[in-house]
């Protein structure tokens, strides 16, 4: 099991009903059970970075190599999707389905590590 799989569990369990008061944010709860990860903030645009936000994400990547990510849009609710786990990305590129070149629309993602 991947860093990021446990983590989603336990943030989407947080989600739903958080504990008590020992534990300032979410984020704490993961560094609490030796998690080592890289909180990331950012969004996503189509066209250059000064463009209306499509979508706004939060991404933890974990030392495994593996993230969780969950997505916000404008006016939705609950306002954030739950949180997803991905695997560590395999290194074979040759069998990778999409291709930078393909793309018909620009998108913009700006993400600043904290």
């Amino acid at each position: 099991m991947f860093d990021a799989e446990i983590a989603a569990k336990l943030l989407n369990r947080w989600t739903l009903k958080p504990p008590a008061a020992q534990h300032d944010t979410y984020l704490d709860l993961l560094r609490e059970g030796n998690l080592n990860f890289t909180h990331q903030l950012g969004n996503v645009t189509s066209g250059g970075v000064a463009a209306e936000s499509l979508f706004d994400l939060e991404s933890l990547v974990f030392a495994d190599g593996s993230r969780a990510l969950r997505l916000r849009t404008s006016g939705a609710t609950p306002e954030w999707t739950q949180w997803a786990a991905f695997e560590p990305p395999v290194s074979n590129t040759a069998s990778a389905p999409f291709s930078d070149t393909s793309a018909d629309t620009a998108y913009t993602l700006e993400a600043p590590e904290r």
